[in-house]
C-alpha cells in the first residue's frame, strides 16, 4: 500500500470513525458489498462518459500495468497483487513491451493524482 493511500485511509477513518467496517454497507454492522462497489463503478464510468467495456477488475490490470511501466520490480508487484505464482504476475509484462525494472517502488498513483489536482 502506498504512503499516500495509507494517509488517505487514515484521514477517512478519523473523519467518519466507522465502528465495525472501514467501508460500511447500508447498515453499520455490514461491510460494503461487492455489488454496491460494482454499481458505483458502473455509474461513475457512465457519468465520466467512458464507454470502454470492462468491469471493476480492469482497475487491477491498469494498476499492474502502470506499476510495471514505472519500473516496479516484478516480485514486488507479485507481492502487492497477492499472487502465489510469479507466472500470474508475468501475465502483465506483455502489456509493457519495454519493461525494465528501474525503481524499487514503482509509482505512488494516489500521490500522482494529488499532484495533478494542484
Amino acid at each position: 500500500m502506498s504512503d499516500a493511500l495509507l494517509l488517505a485511509l487514515r484521514v477517512y477513518w478519523r473523519s467518519y470513525r466507522p465502528p465495525h467496517w472501514l467501508f460500511e454497507g447500508q447498515s453499520s454492522d455490514r461491510p460494503l458489498s461487492g455489488a454496491a462497489i460494482r454499481r458505483v463503478f458502473t455509474t461513475s464510468k457512465r457519468k465520466a462518459g467512458i464507454e470502454k467495456v470492462g468491469g471493476i477488475h480492469s482497475l487491477r490490470h491498469a494498476y499492474a500495468t502502470h506499476q510495471l511501466e514505472a519500473g516496479m520490480h516484478i516480485h514486488q508487484l507479485q507481492h502487492q497483487l497477492g499472487h502465489r505464482s510469479i507466472q500470474s504476475t508475468l501475465h502483465y509484462v506483455h502489456w509493457v513491451p519495454n519493461y525494465r525494472e528501474v525503481t524499487e517502488a514503482g509509482i505512488d498513483l494516489i500521490a500522482a493524482l494529488e499532484r495533478v489536482d494542484e
